[in-house]
């Protein structure tokens, strides 16, 4: 079985970026944000971040804290048997950690990308996704899913407030680290 790293941390910090070099690196990223945005489009729903979020809220609330990784956990298992590493980003919180321990017998690796409420609010405004509202109102909703319970507990922590090159080069240098198999 391979290692899973979790990647977790508010919306801008940075999650994104991460998956982009995972991917770049061959390291399957399963995205729980897909899963949201999947089931927006299946409602009709105009992908925008009010209807994205009350999207998230209500899977939630019909069907468990953890419903969104156990929709991608079919996509998560073919992987986990086939690659040495694979990442999930943006997980949210404790319960849909402790559905991944259970489904995988053992603790998972967590990543917390750290950056602070300004450097984030800066990078949302300039990256154009449908789903960017700012970080007051996402925030609130993904503090009270218990994000940051779930980067408290992260066993690895990358503060990218800086410069993208040297967040980029940290980023690849624990990747590498955890791919490894010896």
């Amino acid at each position: 079985m391979s290692r899973v790293l979790v990647l977790t941390g508010l919306p801008g910090s940075g999650k994104s970026v991460a998956s982009e070099i995972a991917e770049k690196m061959g390291i399957p990223v399963f995205t729980m944000g897909d899963v949201i945005r999947t089931e927006t489009a299946k409602r009709g729903l105009e992908p925008n971040g009010d209807n994205i979020g009350e999207v998230a809220v209500d899977l939630r609330k019909k069907f468990g804290d953890d419903i969104v990784l156990r929709r991608l956990w079919p996509d998560i298992h073919r992987g986990v048997n086939k690659h040495p590493l694979v990442l999930i980003d943006g997980m949210r919180s404790i319960p849909e950690k402790d559905t991944l321990v259970e489904l995988l017998g053992e603790k998972p690796d967590i990543l917390a990308i750290i950056a602070s409420e300004g450097t984030r609010n800066s990078r949302l405004s300039g990256r154009g996704r449908s789903d960017d509202e700012g970080t007051s109102i996402r925030d609130t909703r993904e503090r009270s899913w218990g994000v940051e319970a779930l980067i408290s507990e992260a066993n690895h922590r990358i503060q990218n407030e800086n410069d993208i090159n040297s967040f980029r080069e940290e980023v690849k240098a624990l990747l590498e680290g955890l791919s490894r198999t010896d």
